[in-house]
């Protein structure tokens, strides 16, 4: 195949379509599916990975490896790619320890230098991870939200939709839709309305979202019982995706930060 440098290692039951580009060096190896017009860059290794179509892997990542897992027993569990996505140099992808689940990245996400996505981890579309950023086992990242650096995420935590981190912020707690985090213990600080407005939502909806967001997290009752007063007005559809994003939470949600917590 002409587009394969004739340094790469290509296992013989790897599927590659030969719009495919792959760079020097590159290890390609066993149970690995990859789609049309992908360019992956040097010293790359990929295993037990099926990637959809259009991904620019630049150098030196490491995708559908072991998981940093003390319980897997070598088992071939996968990674799932979409289409479009951009993983920079030395972004590390690991593959799930549950055969029936790999470890998920949606479609037109950017994965920044020496960022993390470990074992089990579902990411979904349009998201962006910064530089140093990692992301612990069983995280759920919904659609568009960002990242900044070295951001850490303790295991099983989910971020919802849109939400933005703020860098150096340790995420111990869910971080709801829409909102921002910033912190060593992160604490919600307002929401992300610029991206909000990126992410095509009406004016209409982005002042229902604040005017939700300060009843839930501003008002100083509980949130169980803001909750339901919320939702008993028959909200919008985001806002309602927060109240279901709150109840489901396995670990707990993050608060809002107020003038007690400023030097947390």
């Amino acid at each position: 195949m002409s587009n394969i440098h004739p340094t790469a290692v290509i296992d013989p039951s790897a599927q590659i379509d030969p719009s495919t580009h792959i760079g020097p060096y590159t290890v390609i190896g066993k149970g690995v599916i990859i789609g049309k017009n992908n360019k992956i860059g040097p010293f790359c290794v990929i295993e037990n990975t099926t990637m959809g179509d259009g991904n620019d892997i630049i150098a030196s990542a490491f995708i559908g490896v072991k998981p940093q897992d003390l319980s897997y027993k070598d088992e071939p569990t996968r990674v799932q790619m979409g289409d479009f996505n951009q993983i920079r140099e030395c972004v590390t992808i690991h593959r799930s320890t549950n055969l029936e689940k790999p470890t998920t990245i949606g479609n037109y996400c950017l994965l920044m230098a020496n960022s993390h996505v470990a074992h089990d981890c579902r990411l979904g579309d349009h998201i962006i991870v910064a530089n140093s950023t990692g992301i612990a086992g069983h995280v759920q990242v919904e659609d568009r939200v960002v990242m900044s650096g070295m951001v850490g995420i303790h295991q099983f935590v989910r971020v919802g939709t849109m939400a933005m981190l703020s860098g150096g912020a340790m995420l111990p707690l869910d971080i709801p839709p829409y909102c921002i985090a910033q912190g060593q213990r992160a604490r919600l600080v307002g929401l992300n309305l610029v991206g909000m407005r990126r992410g095509g939502l009406s004016r209409e909806t982005i002042m229902e979202i604040k005017r939700a967001y300060k009843a839930l997290f501003r008002s100083g009752k509980r949130l169980q019982d803001a909750m339901a007063e919320l939702e008993a007005t028959h909200p919008c559809k985001e806002v309602q995706h927060i109240i279901d994003f709150c109840k489901t939470s396995p670990r707990g949600v993050a608060t809002a930060k107020t003038k007690l917590h400023d030097d947390d």
